[in-house]
């Protein structure tokens, strides 16, 4: 699989990957089977995992975490940060930037 780095990606493609993730991410949230579900009086209610289940969900995370960490470039991602700072200002409806100089 060939990994491209963000910092080279343009808006477009950038945005088209939040815009993947983040519908991916609503339609697993969304799903019945992964998440807990809302009561008739519309409160939200969890679902429920065994102490085992909801141990290998954290430390499934946590393994990620650290993968992401032993993974970095710590100038890459100084690039990256800049970059999507500058893209997000830039794509703004208000003139206010998002986010302040330094």
């Amino acid at each position: 699989m060939a990994t491209e780095r963000v910092a080279d990606m343009t808006v477009e493609e950038l945005k088209a990957v939040i815009t993947e993730v983040v519908q991916e991410q609503l339609s697993h949230l969304l799903n019945p089977a992964n998440t807990g579900y809302v009561r008739a009086d519309g409160y939200y209610v969890l679902p429920q995992r065994t102490e085992e289940e909801q141990r290998q969900r954290n430390q499934a995370a946590i393994e990620l975490l650290r993968k992401w960490v032993d993974e970095g470039d710590e100038e890459e991602q100084r690039e990256t940060l800049e970059y999507l700072q500058q893209a997000l200002d830039e794509d703004r409806l208000s003139n206010r930037p998002l986010f302040s100089k330094q």
